[in-house]
């Protein structure tokens, strides 16, 4: 191992879990196969991926064993000894903390809900993350309250997504003025249902998704900012996080589309791209913690 850099390192280390990861795979398992101590190989894993990782293991056993739960009808008990849990209460305890429902609740809803993926490779030109990883939402639908312009998208011959995007989020900002006291957070949606493979007939729009919103509140918004409705129909998405500026959004949806979604087994949908900011402040231009969220489709 000497010689290489930590990144070198951190991508034997994710290709070794990656095809061991239906086999007991513990720290020392790891330890063991690329001789640094435990400390090293948990220092230089997390600097470069963020994750911890046990967690990153036990993320993706969780994930595999939920695609078992949803598409095939194998006892709960069978699948949890095939990804290395010593019984059923231990791996339905897992399930539970990492998606929320047990194993049984989540075959009966039938959805696919926080699947993470792999990491897969390096993006190297983001700044304030080296690693990206993705995970697969199934989201109901919602409803947005904001204002909207047509787009020139990112991978158009002239696109105008630095200019527009900017002044929407400008523009939204001045009509809500004092009326933004209530809880809300900032959504940028991307209308694709219009495009195709001639004209792209895109629609961004800057908007916000009203916490626990009743009548009252949504017809302030509506009436003081002059804002306008849009419903968001239910979909599954493969979403990925980033900490940044949001001016890096560009690249991270660039990494998304072009890089990880031609071999991740999925396809991407016509649809609303999701851009989740946070909560509402007018500060958008401070380093945040923010996710993109790509419509998506299993491929036949």
């Amino acid at each position: 191992m000497r010689g290489q850099s930590p990144y070198s390192r951190v991508e034997r280390i994710l290709e070794y879990i990656h095809r061991h990861i239906d086999q007991t795979l513990g720290l020392d398992d790891l330890v063991e196969v690329f001789g640094i101590s435990r400390w090293q190989l948990q220092r230089i894993f997390q600097q470069q991926t963020g994750l911890n990782v046990a967690q990153y293991v036990r993320e993706l056993k969780l994930s595999l064993a939920a695609e078992k739960v949803l598409t095939t009808h194998d006892r709960m008990l069978d699948i949890a000894y095939q990804f290395g849990f010593t019984s059923e209460v231990s791996f339905s305890r897992s399930f539970k903390q990492l998606f929320g429902l047990s194993p049984s609740q989540y075959r009966r809803r039938g959805t696919k809900v926080g699947l993470r993926n792999p990491i897969t490779q390096r993006a190297e030109h983001f700044i304030d993350s080296t690693s990206l990883q993705t995970r697969i939402e199934h989201r109901p639908e919602f409803t947005v309250y904001g204002i909207s312009s047509p787009l020139n998208g990112l991978l158009e011959a002239s696109p105008n997504v630095a200019t527009i995007v900017p002044n929407l989020w400008e523009t939204l900002f001045s009509q809500l003025g004092e009326s933004t006291k209530c809880k809300a957070q900032l959504v940028g949606v991307v209308d694709t249902q219009q495009q195709t493979p001639e004209h792209a007939n895109l629609h961004y729009w800057a908007a916000l998704q009203i916490d626990a919103p009743s009548a009252e509140t949504i017809q302030s918004y509506v009436t003081q900012a002059k804002l306008s409705s849009l419903v968001i129909p239910t979909q599954d998405y493969a979403v990925v996080s980033y900490h940044g500026l949001a001016s890096g959004f560009s690249q991270l949806v660039e990494w998304l589309i072009c890089d990880w979604l031609p071999q991740s087994g999925f396809d991407s949908v016509n649809g609303f791209e999701l851009e989740h900011y946070g909560p509402l402040t007018s500060h958008i231009d401070t380093p945040t913690d923010m996710e993109y969220w790509l419509p998506i489709r299993t491929l036949p």
